[in-house]
């Protein structure tokens, strides 16, 4: 039996129909673990994955706009059936008709609305269902009132629970944009800062407009604040002065509290309030009365629905399609230690000091930077976030780092896939507890202007330089012959076998192997990593019980390692025969974390040179032997 024309061995990519059906679990087994295991190893799929979810995503935020309100069928339906009663009743008031009579109709009635209901039973039972179905999903529409008071409540809830303590400052910062409501065209205005003190009463205020306008002031009064912040980051286009000047009568400031919020909604002249779940988010629309003075038709407060805090504010004025949307979006509120250069920000401020004295300009506050490792002190909160990061595997090639800052506080920054992962790390994250700050972002979130740092060591930004090529090992080469095809099947012909079975299992095995040299390196770019975070120099004030985390966090990639590289040499020995296996020296020893990466770099290079489709220069006859020497080196 020959050896036919070889087929691809990494199969092609999947089908928009198979990626859906995947994620609905609609898939058979055996075709569900291939999936997995293409996706897990090719980012071309995988990248199409989260392009379809957004897709969906979309899909749904657009279909719960257009949805109708509510369907009058069923009030229609109780109107018919009072008025048939009553002229049922009326006319057997004016005929006298006796009772059997009457009751004798009735049956009739009640017959001919069964044969009526059995002839069009197939339309009235879609009506019914139709029926039930939007009562279903619009009952969350139902006493509005009551659920924004309850949302606003646990906003407020929220932010009491997260200001800073005594000795510490509260800082949020806004961004402002503009959004044409006919064209959707948006244009960003500016941000506004604020810092709060614990100790004062006193108000760090900073603005500045994309135009380059910037305004910095400490007040002690809050009136103080509303009007220098619009004046700067609104001014610029902004044709909407009698919306500006209102909020500057009502000495609104635009940090997205709940207090704020009620101070801006409390002169809108109407009751009407609606409130809904969308997805992950409340949203509250406040409608203003017509022909309001400020010029507002309608304000929409949105709140996370998983904690409460407040995420965005919309302004709306004018009509649908020739007015705007001024839209306000918290990008910080934490809190932070009380440091001595915020100190000397508050300071002048003596007791004397009236509510109506002007504001003093004082110079902006230096943004705090990421330290580079070399030039900082590993905490125990470092660790202990590092820790967190390392029990969801977010430590294996995905871009999230922790930064020692200028200020003294950590700030946790990276990029993940999607949504998901987003909260998977959060949700880690919160466990750990302290005033150390969170910035995950999704892809399409870095389109809107949102800022990523590098990584904080140069060391660590080439080795994550490294791991991005290695995971786009399946190339669009499907017409290339992948060179241990013929092995593979000779190996796995057996009686009975069709060769379309053959070549499924060669796909699996190769699959297989890819994913675990590529799961290796990971491990061995991580444990390199780790030397640079918590290098002997950083980590020499800490703890003993501190240190050992960081040194069982080593050994788990190291034993992981051992582990990986083990299996791959039991998949690989029964292909390459014993004469390969015996010819390689069994390797004593743990190996140093510079070697191992060497290794592991180089293991998973031979596997793509051996098991996937490429368009390389042909394969030497020691390759595979050298895989396996590799191999046995790692798994010692």
């Amino acid at each position: 039996m020959g050896v036919p024309k070889q087929r691809p061995i990494v199969p092609s990519h999947l089908s928009d129909a198979q990626i859906v059906a995947y994620f609905d679990g609609e898939l058979p087994r055996n075709e569900l673990d291939s999936a997995r295991a293409h996706l897990e190893s090719c980012w071309t799929c995988r990248s199409r994955m989260g392009e379809l979810q957004n897709n969906i995503d979309a899909f749904l935020d657009a279909r719960t706009t257009l949805l109708p309100e509510e369907s009058g069928f069923s009030d229609l339906r109780v109107e018919q059936f009072r008025q048939r009663l009553a002229r049922h009743a009326s006319a057997t008031q004016s005929e006298g008709l006796p009772f059997q009579q009457w009751l004798a109709r009735w049956r009739m009635a009640i017959r001919n609305s069964g044969s009526l209901f059995v002839e069009y039973r197939r339309a009235a039972l879609a009506v019914v269902v139709s029926g039930c179905l939007l009562a279903v999903m619009f009952s969350d529409l139902l006493n509005t009132r009551v659920s924004a008071d309850t949302v606003l409540s646990r906003a407020e809830n929220y932010e009491a629970n997260h200001l800073a303590p005594v000795g510490g400052v509260t800082t949020t910062s806004v961004r402002i944009e503009k959004i044409d409501r006919g064209s959707h065209g948006s244009k960003a205005l500016g941000t506004v800062t604020l810092v709060r003190d614990s100790l004062s009463t006193a108000t760090y205020v900073a603005a500045r407009s994309t135009s380059g306008a910037a305004k910095q002031a400490t007040v002690k009064d809050a009136s103080q604040i509303a009007e220098p912040l619009l004046e700067v980051v609104m001014s610029g286009g902004n044709d909407d002065s009698r919306l500006e000047r209102y909020l500057s009568q009502e000495h609104w400031v635009p940090d997205l509290s709940i207090s704020q919020f009620r101070r801006l909604i409390d002169s809108r002249g109407s009751t009407q309030v609606s409130a809904r779940r969308n997805h992950g988010e409340f949203e509250l629309d406040y409608p203003f009365a017509p022909g309001h003075a400020s010029g507002i038709q309608e304000t929409l407060l949105r709140v996370d629905a998983s904690d409460y805090a407040a995420t965005s504010l919309s302004i709306l004025t004018g009509g649908i399609n020739d007015g705007s949307e001024y839209r306000f979006t918290r990008t910080t509120f934490s809190s932070a230690p009380r440091t001595l250069e915020m100190a000397k920000i508050f300071s002048p401020f003596e007791p004397s000091t009236t509510s109506t004295a002007p504001a003093r300009p004082l110079p902006q506050l230096s943004k705090p930077v990421p330290v580079p490792y070399a030039s900082s002190q590993a905490t125990e909160e470092e660790v202990a976030l590092a820790e967190s990061l390392h029990k969801i595997d977010s430590c294996l090639g995905e871009e999230v780092y922790i930064y020692p800052m200028s200020d003294g506080s950590v700030l946790v920054q990276g990029l993940v896939d999607n949504p998901a992962r987003r909260n998977a790390v959060r949700d880690a994250l919160k466990l750990v507890g302290g005033s150390f700050r969170v910035e995950v972002y999704v892809p399409r979130e870095l389109r809107n202007g949102s800022e990523l740092y590098k990584p904080p060591d140069p060391s660590v930004q080439d080795s994550a330089a490294v791991t991005r090529p290695q995971s786009a090992t399946l190339a669009d080469l499907s017409d290339t012959g992948v060179p241990l095809h013929d092995v593979l099947y000779q190996h796995f012909m057996k009686p009975g076998l069709s060769p379309e079975d053959i070549n499924k299992q060669v796909a699996l095995f190769s699959n297989e192997i890819v994913t675990l040299a590529r799961q290796t390196f990971l491990h061995a770019w991580a444990l390199k990593r780790l030397d640079q975070e918590f290098a002997p120099t950083r980590i020499a004030g800490l703890p003993a019980n501190v240190l050992q985390k960081i040194e069982q966090m080593r050994e788990d990639h190291r034993r992981w390692i051992s582990t990986i590289t083990k299996r791959q040499a039991e998949m690989l020995a029964p292909v390459t025969g014993p004469e390969v296996m015996s010819g390689v020296e069994q390797v004593a020893g743990a190996q140093d974390t510079d070697t191992l990466l060497h290794l592991a770099q180089e293991q998973n290079e031979l596997v793509r040179l051996l098991f996937t489709i490429s368009p390389q220069a042909p394969v030497s006859a020691d390759s595979l032997a050298r895989l396996i020497a590799v191999l046995k080196h790692m798994g010692a």
